[in-house]
């Protein structure tokens, strides 16, 4: 009793406020679960327990019901706010907001800026809107594509936002934010959010052409006004152009948004009239579908799944009436990278030559630079690094300013990793911040994390632990929000590797958070650095 009555003493509550309209009783529940398992499994071992505040909870009563709402949210620490494709209703005749969820949201603006208010920290999150809706909208769901442009408008600051592809990424997102926020102990740090105003003209878009539409999307992902983009995309799919789709399927891969990519390349691969050609030009748009699906597949940790669909693809660009030499080496490429992952190093390595003597032969200069890589990275996953450096070097002198942005970046990267690993810090970082500027150029998400995740582990080896410590939080934000199970492992292990230089006393339990993170990502490289890792922290 006595043991009890000490815990009770040091329990804490942490209050959180879910808004959201209606049409997401599931997702609601989905938010409930995450927090009530939390506080039936783990609430003791983190000493605090979550408390949900909703509508749904509030009594009724007399009165603007909102009104009765409010105060539940002024005691809270933290708010989740979710839309799908409703907005809501005003709360009164005289409201100056036109929906609940938006008085709600902006209350709690105030309330992060309040120094005396109980609000840390929101969570803003939007369920992934079909294609088809994308491009008729509707007034309702305008409002919300229109209040979600809002937030990534260039000057709108203090606030962000993510997307869910379905009720597992919903828990995900949840539960990583969950996990934040029992690290949130110290005194608050109010947060001011300057939201700029944004329209968002769907009706414009169906007055242009497919040509026009993805011109447009790509302006408005070359301004980060992704939800513009989205919008463009989505118009310009409407007449399921497979090329398109494609593209399509290649801006949300970039966005983190996983699931959605895959769909669209699902797509493409069973177009009807794909299957009925017999033209290269059918094979290549399927075999390029079936190599991203393969890439989708090893991002999200499906590792056999992965190796199974990019043979596939190798096979069918290999049987293809006419040659496809540019897909069948995309297809060779990361059949060798799921390859490498899975720790079949010698069949990896076949199909990078294979690759490279067909771009030596006749790709231009960015082909070449991209075997090139593929070329340093097996080196590097080898261990070889002095062998790799020359690699990633010989691209760099391949590429031109013209060149592709993500070859730049990779080739960057992997020299920096080779640096790393030989315990050259000053000769990584100028490549790295490089390679961050071509990634950011690029909205490309998992490239970010590659980048920080070096940077980190460049600066865990140098012994400048605190910022170490900030680009290890930037890896694990990036590998959460999309869903990357490789990029997850890696900031586990410069987690544990963090609390092991800094002799923290939770080196041992990170590490086997580590070990189960690698595990999941079924990576063969990074089961190499977790086998170090603990050989050092059972030495010290």
């Amino acid at each position: 009793m006595a043991y009890i009555a000490r815990v009770l003493k040091d329990m804490t509550c942490r209050q959180v406020f879910l808004a959201s309209p209606g049409g997401l009783e599931p997702e609601r529940k989905a938010c409930r679960d995450v927090y009530r398992e939390h506080n039936e499994s783990a609430a003791l071992e983190h000493l605090s327990f979550f408390y949900v505040h909703a509508w749904e909870d509030v009594p009724g009563g007399v009165g603007r019901a909102q009104g009765r709402i409010n105060p539940r949210m002024a005691g809270c620490d933290y708010a989740v706010v979710m839309f799908y494709d409703r907005w809501g209703t005003p709360t009164s005749e005289d409201s100056e907001y036109t929906s609940g969820t938006e008085e709600e949201f902006y209350r709690a603006i105030r309330l992060l800026a309040d120094a005396k208010s109980e609000m840390r920290d929101m969570l803003v999150l939007f369920k992934d809107i079909e294609a088809a809706r994308m491009r008729d909208p509707g007034d309702d769901l305008k409002k919300v594509l229109t209040f979600r442009s809002m937030l990534e408008q260039p000057n709108s600051k203090g606030l962000m936002f993510e997307t869910f592809d379905s009720k597992a990424s919903l828990r995900h997102k949840i539960g990583r934010k969950m996990r934040e926020w029992l690290q949130d102990d110290g005194p608050k740090a109010p947060v001011v959010v300057d939201l700029s105003p944004a329209t968002i003209d769907t009706g414009a878009l169906r007055r242009l052409d497919p040509a026009e539409l993805l011109e447009a999307a790509r302006s408005y992902t070359e301004q980060k006004l992704f939800t513009q983009a989205e919008a463009a995309y989505a118009a310009a799919a409407v007449n399921d152009d497979p090329a398109t789709i494609l593209e399509f399927g290649q801006f949300m891969r970039r966005r983190g948004r996983a699931e959605r990519a895959m769909e669209l390349n699902r797509q493409v691969v069973a177009d009807s009239s794909l299957l009925a050609s017999q033209t290269s030009e059918a094979a290549a748009l399927r075999v390029r579908a079936m190599s991203n699906i393969g890439v989708l597949q090893r991002h999200l940790g499906e590792l056999g799944q992965s190796v199974q669909t990019l043979r596939e693809a190798v096979r069918t660009a290999e049987t293809a009436r006419a040659p496809i030499p540019d897909e069948l080496c995309y297809a060779l490429d990361n059949y060798g990278h799921s390859l490498l992952r899975a720790g079949e190093v010698d069949a990896a390595r076949i199909q990078f030559e294979q690759a490279h003597a067909v771009r030596a032969e006749i790709g231009t200069a960015d082909q070449q630079a991209q075997s090139t890589i593929n070329l340093g990275r097996f080196h590097l996953e080898q261990a070889n690094y002095e062998d790799a450096i020359p690699y990633f070097a010989a691209a760099r002198d391949l590429l031109t300013d013209d060149s592709d942005p993500h070859l730049r970046a990779n080739a960057l990267a992997g020299e920096a990793e080779a640096h790393i690993r030989l315990g050259q810090h000053s000769g990584a970082a100028p490549l790295l911040e490089s390679a961050y500027e071509f990634n950011d150029q690029l909205n490309n998400q998992k490239g970010l994390g590659i980048v920080r995740g070096l940077q980190a582990r460049c600066l865990l080896q140098a012994g400048h632990l605190d910022e170490a410590a900030e680009r290890i939080a930037e890896t694990q934000e990036i590998a959460d929000s999309t869903g990357d199970v490789q990029g997850a492992a890696v900031a586990a292990l410069l987690r544990a590797e963090h609390a092991w230089r800094t002799g923290g006393p939770s080196a041992a339990t990170l590490l086997a958070i580590a070990e189960a993170a690698v595990d999941e990502a079924s990576d063969a490289g990074l089961r190499v650095d977790l086998d170090k890792l603990k050989g050092a922290v059972q030495e010290a």
